[in-house]
Parts: C-alpha cells; structure tokens; sequence
C-alpha cells in the first residue's frame, strides 16, 4: 500500500514514542461475537488482525511504547497485550482521557509524543489531546473529521500496522524492522509486562 502522507502528518508522527489504540472498531471489526457455554456462562469472542499483532512487536523492537485504552474488559483483550508484550492496558474506560493522562504521568511523555487511534465518539477527548490523532476508515464522521489522519484501512484489517508503519517510516526505523524480517529477529527484543488498569478499581 503506498499512501501520500500530509506533510503535517509526517511532521506529528516523527515525535511519536507512545502509540495507543481502541479495541472495538480499531485491534476489531466492531462485530461483537457471544457464544453460550454448555455450564450456561456466556464468552466474548474476538477477532483479531495477525499484521497488528505483530506491528506491536516492531515498536517493541524499535523502542516506541504501546498499549490499549478500551471500554470493554473481554479476557482475550488481556490474553493478546500480554503475548504482545504491550506496556498498558486500561479496560472499561468508556472515557478515554483518565486513563491517558495516567499514562501521560507514568511515561513522563508530552502528549504531543503521544498517538492514539480510534473509532467513536467516546474516543474524541483523547484524540484531541494528543500529537498524533488517528481515525479508522469506518469510523464515524465526526471522528473522522477531527482526526489528524484517517486510515485506509477498515477496524479489524490491520489499521494498527498502517499506523505502526507510519510512524516506524518517518522516523527512519523502518531499515531496521526489515532487516530483523531477514534476520528472523522480529519481536525478540525483551517482552514488557503491561500495566493493567480496571476502571472498576479506580477512584475517580
């Protein structure tokens, strides 16, 4: 996919360090699968994007943080930030802004060096905080409108690798990443233990 970047873009990218993301309509679809156990409990399942799952390694490898700030609590959320070795994960924050300013203060980052990528309205105070804002192709319009960039790609087909990719390219890091490909050293570098945070315990 070659895309023609807004020179103001490239600009906001270059200063990235932390790159958040949504789940539902972003990491997802939207679509919302339930199935029934035969013990009666009801499980969440989630549907996944394989080029962003790896895309989290590659910042890893490249020394640029990552995490998730989502309103759900689905344990397959918490499952994949941990394999990925992402460094948060804030679960039901349907506000999206406590959450990162606590990553805002644990970093030490400006919000300038900080990207975030979402689909909804509920998604719009943290998109107007940070330097770089993302929106989904299909996400809502006024998401969209207010975005500093809005993806080619579709939630759930690997919008958090185009971003991934994004900043990874106008930062000059992204030799690096195809080397490890030849080297078959992608996401080798040292796992982090995600911050876990639940909204439920906080005291706000």
């Amino acid at each position: 996919m070659t895309i023609n970047y807004p020179a103001s873009v490239l600009e906001r990218a270059k200063k990235i360090k932390l790159l958040l993301t949504d789940v539902d309509g972003v990491l997802t679809d939207g679509s919302m699968n339930f199935f029934s156990t035969p013990e009666g409990n009801v499980v969440e399942v989630k549907k996944f994007n394989a080029y962003d799952g790896i895309s989290f390694h590659m910042l890893r490898d490249c020394g640029i943080l990552s995490g998730i700030i989502t309103g759900g609590n689905a344990p397959a959320t918490e499952f994949r930030a941990k394999v990925l070795g992402m460094d948060f994960l804030y679960y039901n924050f349907l506000s999206k802004l406590p959450p990162l300013q606590d990553a805002v203060k644990r970093t030490g980052l400006s919000y300038e060096e900080i990207a975030f990528i979402g689909d909804d309205l509920i998604d719009v105070p943290a998109l107007r905080k940070v330097g770089l804002a993302c929106a989904v192709k299909t996400a809502r319009q006024e998401v969209k409108d207010m975005a500093h960039y809005v993806t080619q790609t579709e939630g759930g087909k690997g919008v958090f690798r185009e971003v991934t990719e994004l900043v990874l390219k106008v930062q000059g890091k992204w030799d690096l990443v195809l080397e490890a490909a030849e080297k078959g050293t992608i996401g080798t570098s040292t796992k982090h233990t995600p911050v876990l945070e639940d909204f439920k315990q906080w005291k706000i």
